[in-house]
């Protein structure tokens, strides 16, 4: 009986184990498909947004033509273009002699020549479509890029220029290198034709290389745009399980793999330990075995989706932020539109001296200024970045900064500041300082009118916090109660009231949010404005 018990307790972890080998190899392989996807999806919207900006300057290429070399007014075109490219660090417009006509934001040294470069050539033998080159280092700023060029073309198909932007590589690398999997799984970006452009980790022999020989480009690329498989792979010579995705609408393959060792090293512990406990049990300890195995399993595979459900919100918040940048600035074009062409059909159509047409085309301008301003302050409050890195800042310093910056106006507002005991603390100078001013201004756009303004700052510590109290008086608002009563966008709002103390506070619970700490309201019975922020001593 002991003999049979113990081969049904190995033969009941055999099988687990065995299991456990085919769960682990599909689970890595359902990660890398969905990874994939992901970073297609990013990587197909991040070239599409560089052909909208090369269609964007080939069409002003084509309405202004004639320029001089590095045109002054087309240089400010390409620096408001750039400015809505977060992904974009230069564009150039290339002769086809190699030089260069015009290039923002650097200017290349006179002679400069970039005739040999691959994308320059492939567009002077012909190619009109969207052209990916190698990765380079530029010749005119010294760093790292992946060109991303188009050919503009005279009605005759004459080769005029080669407009060509220039995508950082160091940052599309480090973002692959922050969600591939650990500690041995890559994730690569590939030209059509082999030549590997980014990869995470970051390998500088590897960089340009052609893979064109390799398992993905020669045997299951030819079989499918899309697919997963175990093999060999060409980057480093070692067993990988991979999935590839190839994006339709750009010459580019995404490529997510993992070490086929890690997932064998992990089952061999997984299958270590469930031979050391197997050994000395008996037929009773199966079924508890069995329990903790089930358990174990369940862990991992949360873990393992926890990991995901990260890298994939990651990925989708830049991709908002990148939208909502984008689409604030180009809201702005359509009220301008509509409220220039109503103007229009008002002296089309209504007779001279018509008041309740005139008052209709009021309530237009009125709510038209209303949406402006709303997406003023939707970029303003985009355009709070997260922390550089921390430094200790003296806020007395600080705040000293911030009272001779807003002299003007507090002398124009009769209002007085007074501070004690503010501490120094660590943190990011330049949104500690933009802090402290939106904080006073904010209070000083809601004084009441022909009263005299006492602004009070104080601080103590709160355990690891630093507690930081604003007190206010004479204010015609009420900031309401709790971390709520700040919201980005208030209804109603009119840029004709002056400043926007809402979308000021909003920045500030922003700030204080990005450095770890909480910001609230109070109001007491007596009319006096409080203001609480908790911010880390360390």
């Amino acid at each position: 009986m002991g003999v049979l018990a113990v081969l049904f307790v190995l033969a009941t972890f055999s099988a687990m184990a065995w299991q456990r080998r085919a769960d682990l190899l599909h689970d890595r392989q359902v990660n890398n498909e969905r990874l994939a996807d992901t970073l297609a999806e990013h990587t197909g919207g991040m070239f599409r947004q560089s052909a909208m900006v090369l269609s964007l300057v080939s069409e002003r290429l084509d309405h202004q033509r004639g320029l001089s070399a590095h045109d002054p007014v087309f240089g400010g075109f390409l620096a408001n273009v750039l400015r809505h490219a977060s992904t974009v660090t230069a564009i150039r417009v290339i002769t086809p002699g190699g030089h260069y006509l015009h290039s923002y934001p650097e200017i290349p040294p006179e002679g400069t020549s970039v005739a040999d470069r691959d994308y320059v050539q492939a567009h002077l033998a012909g190619e009109s479509s969207l052209v990916i080159g190698k990765p380079i280092i530029s010749r005119v700023n010294g760093k790292r890029v992946l060109p991303v060029s188009q050919a503009h073309r005279s009605p005759d198909g004459r080769l005029v220029a080669v407009i060509a932007l220039m995508i950082q590589l160091d940052h599309m690398n480090e973002l692959f290198d922050s969600i591939r999997q650990r500690p041995n799984g890559t994730v690569a970006l590939f030209n059509a034709d082999g030549t590997l452009l980014s990869r995470g980790p970051f390998d500088e022999g590897l960089m340009g290389k052609d893979f064109s020989q390799g398992p993905l480009f020669k045997e299951h690329l030819p079989q499918a745009p899309t697919g997963s498989y175990t093999s060999v792979v060409a980057t480093d010579g070692k067993l990988r399980q991979a999935s590839y995705r190839r994006l339709g609408d750009v010459p580019v393959v995404v490529s997510v793999s993992t070490l086929h060792d890690d997932t064998m090293m992990q089952w061999e512990g997984y299958a270590t330990t469930l031979l050391t406990i197997a050994i000395p049990l008996v037929l009773a300890a199966a079924a508890i075995t069995w329990a903790m195995h089930r358990q174990l399993v369940a862990r991992e595979r949360f873990e393992r989706l926890l990991a995901r459900r990260s890298a994939d919100l990651e990925l989708a918040n830049e991709e908002l932020r990148h939208i909502a940048e984008i689409s604030a600035h180009h809201l702005q074009e359509p009220l301008r539109t509509v409220l220039s062409y109503a103007q229009l059909l008002v002296r089309k159509t209504a007779p001279d001296g018509n008041s309740e047409v005139d008052d209709y085309l009021g309530f237009i301008r009125s709510g038209i200024e209303r949406m402006r301003a709303q997406l003023n302050a939707l970029q303003r409050y985009l355009g709070v970045a997260q922390c550089r890195p921390h430094e200790p800042v003296s806020l007395p310093r600080v705040l000293a900064e911030t009272i001779d910056l807003l002299e003007p106006r507090l002398a124009a507002a009769e209002a007085e500041i007074r501070a004690r005991d503010l501490p120094e603390i660590m943190g990011d100078r330049q949104h500690l300082s933009g802090l402290f001013h939106h904080l006073i201004s904010a209070i000083l756009e809601r004084r009441r009118p022909d009263t005299y303004q006492k602004i009070g700052l104080s601080a103590e510590r709160d355990g690891e916090m630093w507690h930081l109290l604003i007190r206010a008086d004479n204010t015609d608002i009420d900031f309401g109660e709790g971390e709520t009563s700040f919201p980005l966008l208030a209804p109603g709002s009119s840029p004709t009231r002056g400043g926007n103390p809402t979308l000021s506070l909003a920045i500030c619970r922003k700030i204080v949010q990005l450095h770890g700490g909480s910001m609230w309201a109070e109001t007491t019975g007596d009319g006096e404005t409080r203001l609480h922020v908790l911010l880390p001593a360390e």
